[in-house]
């Protein structure tokens, strides 16, 4: 899958290429499904509160989460870490993935997330990002739902691969 995003207010684009792959290979990522699925309750689904930030520091600068709007027509970024912001290039907290995102990736990353919560399923992507200085740089990220008081939300990873650490 190509995905191809504009950034900022340059109108500059960015760009990956991913594929989806079965089971996470950075550290972070297995990790962070190790945790997921320790918390895993009788629906295979965690209550978001038992995410608790101190037993993840250094995952922190990796994870978001995103919830449905619309019923899942969109998805809202609740929360993106600093590191993910800088590295893409653009403040992504509060904003819906139809105001990050080009109209066919949001819509692939739009399905993505609503899988995920329809299926109750972790997905993994590995790959490369494109058209943003930083071709060389690989990356896995997961995505994983869980359980809040308003419903579904999904905590995602996003890692560089040669960033173990």
């Amino acid at each position: 899958m190509s995905l191809i995003a504009e950034v900022g207010r340059t109108g500059s684009r960015i760009g990956y290429d991913a594929i989806e792959v079965r089971e996470p290979i950075h550290p972070k990522c297995r990790r962070l499904l190790n945790y997921w699925l320790a918390r895993c309750k009788d629906d295979g689904v965690p209550a978001r509160r038992d995410f608790n930030p101190f037993d993840l520091p250094d995952l922190m600068g990796g994870m978001s989460v995103t919830e449905p709007v619309d019923g899942g027509a969109d998805i809202r970024f609740r929360l993106v870490s600093a590191t993910n912001e800088q590295r893409l290039g653009m403040s992504m907290m509060g904003r819906l993935m139809s105001e990050c995102y080009a109209p066919g990736p949001a819509a692939e990353q739009i399905a993505i997330h609503n899988r995920v919560m329809s299926g109750t399923t972790p997905v993994v992507l590995r790959g490369n990002f494109l058209d943003i200085d930083i071709e060389y740089a690989r990356f896995e990220c997961i995505y994983l739902p869980v359980r809040a008081e308003t419903g579904l939300q999904v905590i995602g990873g996003l890692y560089d691969m040669a960033q173990t650490d």
